[in-house]
């Protein structure tokens, strides 16, 4: 029998992260956490159009009491200090050093972002990072050579998985459910209902967590809550990073 592994995946290091952390071990699940090295601290307010944040202002040019076409909500990262003592527990994994399109960029800044921010988070964090996000969820093709160089073993994208399968190409990894979907629950449901036969069975959730301070329908504190609630009901699943739920598979963990 094959097991299953469900783990939260979250960019930016944001102070959202702050609460996301404290429901975590509320429920005794895992996540990985994607951070950019050269950002700690960067304060920027995300606009959102329905359930997506669109565009970033800069915090010292934004006026956040003025009225504005799209609703803001805060997108301020932690300082470096603070990150080091609430990731602790988590995995920290890649997100570049600055935040870019790897798409645009050329061969020789992609591997300079992708390997000084390994570098450096392995050097903050005390570990060898071993993970990584695209920025924008792009470049997979582009980077894989630098990925490699840098010594990541799997790499999200933003693309959707057509089923609970590990990946067959880590570098160029699927998520299962973006938060924001309608079918987030029912999707998660369908899996913790499944019966692994040989195969081991993943679900790989994303958000951002400014996500959650939009306060809409799908995208709200209290669906990340029921989420956490149910996974942590079914205890035939292991609730941990991305990265201890390859090497438990890899492995082979039973």
């Amino acid at each position: 029998m094959g097991r299953k592994y469900f783990a939260w995946s979250f960019d930016d290091g944001l102070e959202q992260d702050r609460k996301i952390v404290s429901i975590l071990k509320e429920y005794g699940l895992g996540a990985t956490f994607h951070l950019n090295s050269s950002m700690f601290g960067d304060k920027t307010y995300e606009g959102r159009i329905g359930n997506l944040g669109m565009t970033e202002k800069p915090a010292d040019s934004f006026d956040p009491a003025r009225r504005h076409l799209l609703p803001y909500v805060e997108h301020f990262r932690l300082s470096k200090e603070e990150a080091m003592q609430l990731y602790e527990g988590f995995e920290v994994a890649s997100h570049t050093c600055h935040h870019v399109n790897l798409m645009k960029c050329s061969e020789e800044e992609r591997e300079k972002e992708i390997t000084e921010d390994v570098k450096d988070l392995s050097e903050i964090f005390g570990y060898q990072v071993t993970g990584f996000a695209f920025p924008y969820g792009v470049g997979a093709k582009q980077s894989r050579e630098a990925l490699q160089k840098a010594g990541i073993q799997y790499a999200r994208t933003i693309q959707t998985a057509k089923d609970f399968l590990f990946p067959e190409d880590p570098l160029a990894m699927p998520m299962t459910c973006w938060h924001v979907s309608k079918k987030a629950i029912e999707k998660l449901d369908s899996f913790l209902l499944a019966k692994p036969q040989e195969e081991d069975l993943f679900f790989l959730m994303f958000a951002h967590g400014y996500e959650f301070d939009f306060n809409t329908k799908e995208s709200n504190w209290d669906k990340f809550r029921r989420i956490c609630e149910r996974v942590s009901l079914h205890k035939d699943v292991t609730a941990c990073s991305i990265g201890e739920a390859f090497r438990m598979h890899e492995e082979g963990v039973r």
